[in-house]
């Protein structure tokens, strides 16, 4: 059993520049930039775009708390149309707050959000950078995609990029020692080589290990990741420790969106009592939750539940030996859904238009959220007049006329 590990309320916050690691060069553009606006110097606003999780957004917010800026942060739905912009986005970016200060516009994931933009959204957007009296800046993950080409002229492109292997290395030390996580060296290694420059992965997998037996570690296997998905549900179905189950989700390769659409598929086959079958189906459920939570509100101690959840939960749900004799079902909605390659594109497409009204990873509504969403639709126009389902859920969700049909029909 593992032993007791300290709360990790702040885990994940980083509350000053010095603590975030990696991307000085970055971070001293970011830093130039603010002093010369605040000396009055005309600039073009900041791009600053690489991969997510390495401190794209924390960056321009730690700068803008550092000199006593405003922050304000606009979503999909404050930006989406030309309209809007003129009556939010202008009118933030050509005024004070009430007390005189600045404020720092911050347009996160810029690249995601274009998608709903309509026609006039973009130059709406480019008259707001010719008028501002504000700093802007923008986030993205690619700034060579085609969406956002209609700003490249107009913004300095700042690169961020991942974290060095050592630098991640001192990152989890320094966590250890502060939250009194015991940890071997070798293992903050293969945590960190893991990683490959994702600092958020590599925190999530140092609390997973943290605290835990040695020897339990070696069962696991910590230091190879590539777990086949057969092995790590046999960890989980099989196991009755609460120690086995968490650490073989996080020695896999296989994402935790679609472990549970592997488990969701297979606890059936595996647990043949009701109340077994019901106590695992309430811990994938309530797992679920804690990630979607997690992703929603970017409070990210909440994967430490939704782990335990659908590991060990499921693991402890059970009161009698499972049946081994049926084989892993692949998930039929994984299945459904990558039929072919066309089909793959246009739900990726209607995907990343859910992201921005549901508030999840584009990986978890593939594989989960889209299904409900195209069954409701179903159901929806079975009771109510087509065009006013059409009406609601293109109101509601962002998706058109075209989206939903192939929604009803494919998914």
């Amino acid at each position: 059993m593992p032993a007791s590990i300290p709360d990790l309320e702040g885990f994940y916050s980083v509350e000053s520049l010095d603590e975030l690691i990696g991307n000085d060069d970055a971070i001293d553009k970011i830093t130039l930039y603010a002093d010369e606006i605040d000396r009055g110097i005309k600039r073009k606003p900041l791009l600053l775009y690489g991969p997510s999780g390495i401190g794209k957004t924390t960056a321009a917010e730690l700068i803008a708390r550092k000199k006593g800026w405003g922050i304000i942060e606009l979503n999909a739905g404050d930006y989406r149309d030309k309209e809007t912009i003129t009556a939010k986005l202008l009118p933030a970016a050509t005024s004070s707050s009430l007390f005189h200060k600045r404020n720092m516009i911050l347009l996160d994931e810029i690249d995601e959000l274009a998608m709903r933009f309509d026609k006039g959204a973009s130059s709406a957007i480019l008259d707001v950078l010719e008028r501002t009296k504000q700093p802007i800046i923008f986030t993205a993950n690619d700034m060579w995609d085609q969406k956002i080409a209609f700003l490249r002229n107009h913004v300095e492109p700042v690169e961020f990029k991942k974290i060095g292997y050592e630098l991640l290395i001192k990152l989890l030390s320094g966590k250890c020692k502060r939250y009194g996580l015991h940890v071997s060296k070798e293992n903050i290694e293969a945590i960190a080589r893991i990683a490959d420059g994702d600092a958020r992965s590599a925190l999530n997998d140092l609390y997973a290990i943290a605290n835990l037996e040695a020897d339990a570690l070696d069962v696991i296997g910590i230091r190879d990741r590539k777990r086949d998905i057969f092995e790590t549900l046999d960890r989980i179905f099989l196991s009755n420790s609460y120690a086995g189950p968490l650490l073989a989700i996080s020695s896999t390769d296989v994402s935790n969106d679609m472990l549970v659409n592997w488990l969701e598929e297979n606890i059936p086959f595996r647990y043949r009592h009701l109340k077994d079958l019901s106590n695992a189906l309430e811990m994938l459920s309530l797992g679920s939750m804690y990630y979607n939570s997690a992703s929603s509100s970017q409070y990210y101690i909440y994967w430490r539940y939704a782990n335990a959840f659908i590991s060990s939960g499921i693991a402890l749900a059970k009161g009698n030996m499972p049946d081994t004799t049926h084989r892993y079902v692949f998930p039929r909605v994984i299945k459904a859904l990558s039929a072919s390659k066309e089909g793959r594109n246009r739900i990726a497409i209607i995907a990343k238009k859910l992201q921005h009204t549901i508030h999840s990873s584009r990986k978890r509504i593939i594989n989960s959220e889209i299904h409900i969403i195209a069954k409701e639709i179903r159901e929806a126009m079975r009771r109510a007049d087509k065009e006013e389902v059409y009406s609601y859920v293109e109101y509601a969700f962002g998706l058109s006329k075209e989206d939903q049909d192939y929604l009803a029909e494919n998914a």
